[in-house]
């Protein structure tokens, strides 16, 4: 809901720096005094003075965009708009906030990931939709017209990062959520689970802006606002930012009251125990110095587990495996290149003029392919085209009485689980990186439905980190592990580092330094990141550790099968027939001769 608001307030404080900026505020209408003043831009540290005027001029605000003179900071201005000083001012903004939150959500998000683990994961919801309540609060003191804050945004904005990051951020919220569906659902692909949770998600983010829009158009401020009066019908983005910060706080009582813990009790309070006590031995294939990590490098603790690790291969033999890595490498290469979405906004907004009205249906309409692709397409491909499990025997219930756990998966069937997952994963990296090749080879001048037509095509790539989790989850289940907090805190460290900090800080010096002679080559290094990653998947094979034992060698019976023989009354010796059996011996010995002995019989009586 926020996104195009967001933008429109970089945008403005970035041309409040260029054009000068006076006593009143950017989002009210009306007329004021221009002032002599002077600003340290916070972006590029320069000082800017206004001219001074003996007079009272009046400045109509929201003049004709027509008029040469009409005043650049008119929101949303089309000199603002059009001007790639400001567009890359804005971008500086944007690039700050984004890396100060992704950091910290880097450094704080493995802490949160091992607290759920211990404590709940409520808590943790909780923590970071906190962390999304306090930075609407922030916004709307700096957008509110008249207030006194808003003189100094491009000061009070920086509170906002820093406030989300320790919190988690959207990092630590997703892989919160990610590991709460894991504790409610059953072994094997979750492919389409995730998925429906994802698009429930983009179900929103295209309901958001669109409400948004509204707002923008129709501007609704409380009655304790300081703004009550002022803004008189203009165009504010106060007013959505109001509803988000109510939304957000609908959601913290729901996660602090209302909603269920996933983690059992005794679950929780075995892995409390086990991180008190401290480790008897050493794993040979991970590095001593893991368990000495402190202080703010904690986070690279939860990354270990993209390190390759020893596993037995088909013949019995210690070979390294690299599934790990590698998949965490064409993760870390997608989220890479989503660090470009918030600029692909900017991107619209200079080439198209767009404002923050027409950003929000924009982004609403990639919401709702989005929602309409994880919702709908998605779930249908995944029911059609998914390996459907062989119907297993029911187990037999044991003499104590106490039932069985439910059976896992066999090794062949979770094989093939794990490569329909990949050619998911395989098939969203296609769909992305068509989507970003179309826009950066399309014609300099090309029209508005050629742009929307050719990034909402990204919207049905979408089922990627769906995908991504349920195989992460299926490779670690055929290594018997079942750490989930700790791979999906490790999923979000990744998040974290590449979607929200160098992703941002690599796009934002992109843009910046390309706006003004080729803004589309943003999606040009996007592409080029894509078609790294998607070579790179080509090097995985998820089953490999599984090949060497999906058909063990028969030994002996299983417990169940040694339960059934015994009901059945039948002896568990070995009935082998090429040697005589001892009893047949001692039968023959003590009676009469009757012709060459027959090994492994007995000797009837008449």
């Amino acid at each position: 809901m926020t996104l195009a608001p967001r933008v429109q307030v970089y945008t403005q404080l970035s041309c409040n720096a260029i054009y000068g900026h006076d006593t009143y505020d950017h989002t009210s209408l009306g007329q004021t005094n221009s002032t002599r003043f002077m600003l340290l831009d916070p972006v590029a540290p320069a000082f800017y003075s206004s001219p001074i005027t003996d007079g009272v001029p009046t400045i109509n605000i929201y003049a004709d965009d027509s008029d040469e003179e009409t005043d650049p900071r008119l929101p949303p201005s089309k000199r603002c708009l059009e001007d790639a000083a400001v567009q890359a001012g804005a971008a500086r903004i944007q690039t700050l906030m984004t890396t100060t939150m992704g950091t910290l959500s880097a450094v704080t998000t493995g802490w949160w990931g091992g607290f759920g683990q211990r404590h709940g994961r409520t808590r943790v919801l909780a923590a970071a939709t906190m962390g999304l309540l306090m930075t609407d609060l922030v916004f709307i003191l700096v957008s509110t017209p008249h207030s006194i804050f808003a003189a100094h945004g491009h000061k009070l904005l920086i509170i906002s990062p820093i406030i989300e990051g320790l919190l988690g951020g959207w990092s630590t919220l997703q892989a919160a959520t990610s590991a709460y569906i894991s504790d409610c659902t059953s072994d094997g692909s979750r492919a389409h689970i995730f998925s429906r949770f994802t698009g429930v998600f983009y179900l929103g983010f295209a309901v958001g802006p669109t409400i948004g829009a509204f707002l923008i158009r129709h501007p609704f401020i409380p009655i304790f606002s300081p703004a009550v009066g002022v803004h008189n019908g203009a165009p504010t983005v106060t007013s959505v930012f109001y509803v988000a910060a109510t939304a957000s706080f609908v959601n913290l009582i729901l996660a602090l009251f209302l909603f269920p813990e996933s983690l059992e009790k005794k679950k929780a309070k075995a892995a409390a125990a086990a991180t008190v006590e401290p480790p008897t031995s050493t794993s040979t294939n991970e590095p001593a110095s893991t368990s000495s990590v402190t202080g703010v490098f904690r986070f690279l603790n939860a990354l270990t587990l993209f390190l390759p690790k020893t596993v037995d291969g088909p013949n019995g033999h210690k070979r390294k495996d690299w599934t790990m890595t590698l998949l965490g490498t064409v993760l870390f290469g997608h989220l890479l290149s989503l660090g470009l979405f918030q600029l692909k906004y900017l991107y619209a907004e200079h080439v198209y003029a767009w404002g923050a009205e027409q950003l929000s249906y924009y982004i609403s309409f990639m919401g709702f392919s989005r929602a309409l692709h994880l919702l709908l397409i998605l779930p249908f491909l995944i029911a059609t085209f998914k390996p459907k499990p062989k119907p297993t025997q029911t187990p037999v219930t044991p003499a104590n009485g106490q039932s069985n756990k439910p059976a896992k998966p066999a090794a062949t069937a979770l094989a093939k689980e794990m490569h329909f997952d990949l050619s998911l994963i395989r098939g969203s990296l296609l769909i992305d990186l068509l989507s970003h090749s179309l826009v950066a080879l399309s014609p300099a001048h090309a029209s508005q439905a050629l742009f929307v037509g050719a990034t909402s095509l990204s919207s049905f790539g979408a089922g990627l980190v769906p995908a991504m989790n349920s195989l992460a989850l299926c490779i670690m289940q055929g290594r018997g592990e079942d750490d989930t907090g700790k791979l999906f805190g490790a999923f979000s460290v990744l998040q974290a580092i590449g979607q929200m900090i160098l992703g941002p800080i690599l796009f934002g010096i992109i843009y910046t330094q390309t706006v003004a002679n080729f803004p589309k080559a943003i999606f040009a290094v996007a592409a080029g990141i894509l078609l790294v990653s998607l070579a790179v998947l080509c090097l995985v094979r998820p089953d490999a550790g599984l090949k060497g034992r999906r058909k063990p060698k028969r030994t002996g019976l299983s417990a169940v099968e040694e339960d059934i023989e015994q009901r059945r009354g039948r002896s568990r010796a070995s009935k082998d027939l090429r040697r005589p059996s001892e009893n047949s011996m001692q039968i023959s010995v003590g009676g009469p001769s009757m012709g060459p002995r027959s090994y492994g019989s007995t000797v009837g009586s008449g």
